[in-house]
């Protein structure tokens, strides 16, 4: 099984702080990469290919921003 990063991890990775991540999981749940949902578990955890897979999703062909 390969790694789960937790809030933390993708704070780093995102360049965010983990409460932001954490806000918008409740405010703004596209501004975030889809989670795993561990049955009987409330850690917040996601798989890396994921996070790649939803960075590759919004990247900017023509300059313009969303």
């Amino acid at each position: 099984m390969k790694k789960l990063l937790c809030i933390e991890e993708l704070a780093r990775l995102l360049g965010r702080s983990p409460e932001t991540i954490r806000k918008d999981l409740k405010r703004n749940p596209a501004g975030v990469p889809p989670r795993l949902c561990i049955p009987g578990s409330r850690l917040l955890r996601w798989r890396v290919a994921d996070v790649e897979a939803w960075l590759a999703a919004h990247i900017q062909q023509d300059g313009s921003q969303s």
